[in-house]
């Protein structure tokens, strides 16, 4: 199979349907320029955009079908794009870190710290929004619950106002039934990844396995899931028990 299998697909019932791309970019309320780039393999269309594209080709399924394709060769899973995708998506997600709170458990001031010390030149403005985004995120995602392993000092070796907060912050997420955690133990040697894991498991039954890394999210190739969850069954026989995290974290307070 070709590496452009959907863009070649998308020419081909593009031209036995008799149109071209600026009649089909009408018809699809995009761009010529859009559909133009999809054919030329530079970009690749969203789900619903695929659907519709062979919805007004007349592909019959075989269009969207490629879409799939070219989606999985990829390593692209066909329900999702981007990480605020996933998130929507998902039903429960996994979060193992080395270092530092996961996204989704900061506190405004954690957030705010971490923010600054990545974008020291932005304004108060820009930062406002910015932990605005990432600490509201959660209650935005009524559906999703998260199980999170860190290391107990990323919280405990905060100054003590910040960690006062951000210990308050995790267990009040903690008391709503949403939240669990499992904390590995100061000084403890764990066999943790380099870069934060998250495993996302969808409503459809399906999972995406993703990482952070300095340019981005990336999500990782299927083939990647049995490694990962060794090391995450690995991290967790090391952890504190939920009670004996939390416990941990009223000491913090």
């Amino acid at each position: 199979m070709s590496s452009n299998l959907f863009a070649t697909a998308l020419t081909r019932h593009r031209e036995l349907a008799g149109l071209t791309q600026k009649q089909l970019a009408g018809r699809m309320n995009v761009s010529p320029s859009s559909v133009n780039r999809w054919e030329s393999g530079e970009s690749t269309p969203k789900r619903d955009n695929a659907e519709r594209l062979d919805t007004e080709t007349e592909a019959g399924g075989k269009l969207f079908a490629a879409w799939r394709a070219s989606a999985a060769r990829a390593g692209l899973p066909d329900w999702a794009q981007n990480l605020a995708e996933i998130e929507t998506t998902a039903r429960h997600a996994t979060f193992v870190t080395a270092a530092g709170v996961p996204g989704l458990l900061q506190s405004p001031d954690y957030a705010r710290m971490v923010f600054l010390a990545g974008s020291p030149l932005a304004t108060p403005e820009e930062l406002a929004h910015l932990v605005s985004l990432r600490c509201d995120r959660l209650a935005e995602l009524p559906d999703l619950r998260i199980s999170a392993t860190f290391p107990a000092t990323a919280v405990g070796g905060l100054p003590p106002s910040l960690r006062a907060s951000q210990a308050k912050h995790l267990l009040m997420w903690a008391e709503t039934g949403r939240v669990t955690l499992c904390l590995t133990p100061p000084g403890a040697a764990m066999p943790l990844p380099v870069a934060p894991v998250m495993i996302y498991r969808l409503r459809s039954g399906e999972r995406v396995t993703a990482s952070d890394h300095a340019d981005g999210t990336v999500e990782l190739h299927p083939d990647a899931a049995d490694r990962v969850d060794a090391v995450v069954t690995s991290v967790l026989s090391h952890a504190l028990p939920v009670a004996s995290s939390l416990e941990y974290l009223e000491s913090l307070i």
